[in-house]
């Protein structure tokens, strides 16, 4: 399973927020694109960059500081990918975002518009994934804001259908709280999808959660402030999934 480091960035800083709340915020003890360097050194090879004042703004926000981290990561390890969203609802900004990452992460506009969904993967094969931001049993959307209908086994499955190369699957309730990861959902998704990569996020606190993550089959798992607290090494991390 691939241990995937989380960076999210708020107000030109890099920021973990607790259950997707914009007052309830810790701050990283070091800039973004030094975060990027830090994991990468510690053996990490996917960077998961999110740029939360776009995912509100509905649109990238960030785009400048998201170069920079991919510049830095790359200059670490040339085959370091990073994976970056927050935001985006069109064409163009899919087009300027993946001028600076390697994989796009979709999210609102996928899940509520199918045909975006299969025009970005067809202008972008191989290089499109969805987050799917679960509140419950139904997707969370516009930064958490509101909630869908559709039931997230039926959704991932269009998802899916669809194009995506990936789902992100990330419990909203328990992202930030390191309370720990929602197996049971994860489970669920892992039997109703054999076939599809599936990463897990929300809630991940301990080694012992990536270990119960792998052992669901998931297929990677992000981190994000268990990084930043210390609650879980990187270099350990990737020894014990190795």
């Amino acid at each position: 399973m691939e241990l995937i480091c989380a960076i999210d960035l708020l107000d030109g800083g890099a920021v973990r927020l607790v259950q997707g709340d914009y007052d309830r915020r810790v701050t990283a003890d070091a800039g973004p694109a030094d975060l990027a360097r830090r994991f990468v050194a510690a053996g990490c090879r996917r960077l998961h960059v999110v740029d939360l004042a776009g995912a509100r703004a509905g649109r990238p926000m960030q785009l400048e500081l998201l170069g920079d981290i991919a510049a830095a990561a790359r200059a670490a390890a040339p085959d370091v990918v990073v994976e970056a969203g927050g935001g985006l609802r069109c064409a163009a900004d899919v087009d300027a975002l993946l001028d600076r990452a390697d994989e796009a992460l979709l999210g609102t506009a996928a899940i509520e518009n199918a045909a975006f969904l299969r025009s970005c993967v067809k202008a972008h094969p191989g290089r499109i994934a969805v987050s799917l931001d679960l509140r419950g049993a139904r997707a969370a959307l516009d930064g958490w804001l509101r909630t869908g209908a559709v039931d997230a086994v039926a959704l991932a499955r269009r998802l899916l259908a669809d194009g995506a190369s990936r789902l992100i699957v990330t419990d909203t309730a328990r992202d930030g709280t390191l309370a720990g990861p929602n197996l049971e959902l994860l489970s669920r998704l892992r039997a109703a999808l054999p076939g599809a990569v599936l990463v897990a996020a929300g809630g991940i606190g301990s080694i012992d959660d990536l270990r119960a993550i792998s052992e669901v089959g998931c297929d990677g798992a992000v981190v994000g402030l268990a990084l930043l607290t210390g609650g879980i090494d990187p270099v350990e991390a990737m020894a014990v999934l190795a």
